[in-house]
């Protein structure tokens, strides 16, 4: 790819990521973003990503891209160790994903954008495919199913559901908190309460 489309396209993304957190997803148009990102040419964003959904998978990737490769190896370090508790395992569900309350603009973004998705009827098969095709997030959720205390399907599923959701909601509420809770009470307490929705008796 030419540095110059690099370039552009890295403009784009920055532009619609800066909007879509500030505004909403919903609420930003590729207008809106075309003339942000300083495009001229209105077509330029059909042509780097096709559409809003192609735009807002790259706006995650951004992030998302860093969070799989910093999960894998934590993964990798549990397995090789061969014995782990479910508190270190969670920890590698929600540790790479809070290393971005570190990176104010950027990843602050992505998590009110993720935050966003995650309760939006419009983007429900954006998410699902994402999910769907991340091995991380497959390898990761493999592992929890076992210390989900239930063999009932639809009662698993709904704990490994609203475990992304204290994730993802969790991380992007802490950003208006951040004053007034220190940040490791704030993660131990969400990676012992994912365990423990874990861990709680089957129905």
């Amino acid at each position: 790819m030419r540095k110059d489309t690099i370039a552009t396209r890295k403009r784009i993304v920055n532009a619609a990521e800066k909007l879509f957190a500030e505004y909403g997803v919903d609420n930003t148009s590729l207008l809106d973003i075309s003339k942000a990102a300083k495009q001229k040419n209105r077509s330029a964003l059909q042509y780097h990503f096709k559409d809003k959904q192609g735009l807002l998978d790259a706006v995650l990737d951004k992030h998302a891209i860093g969070i799989a490769l910093r999960r894998t190896s934590m993964l990798d370090q549990l397995e090789a160790r061969g014995n782990f508790t479910l508190y270190q395992l969670i920890e590698a569900l929600v540790l790479p994903v809070a290393a971005l309350l570190d990176q104010k603009e950027d990843g602050h973004a992505f998590l009110k954008i993720h935050s966003q998705l995650m309760t939006s009827e419009s983007y429900r098969e954006l998410r699902t495919h994402r999910d769907q095709n991340a091995p991380d997030v497959l390898r990761l959720q493999k592992l929890m199913v076992k210390h989900t205390n239930s063999s009932t399907p639809k009662v698993v599923q709904t704990r490994l559901m609203l475990a992304g959701v204290m994730l993802i909601h969790g991380l992007a509420s802490y950003l208006i908190q951040a004053d007034r809770i220190p940040s490791s009470v704030f993660l131990h307490t969400l990676v012992q309460g994912i365990a423990d929705l874990l861990q709680q008796p089957s129905p």
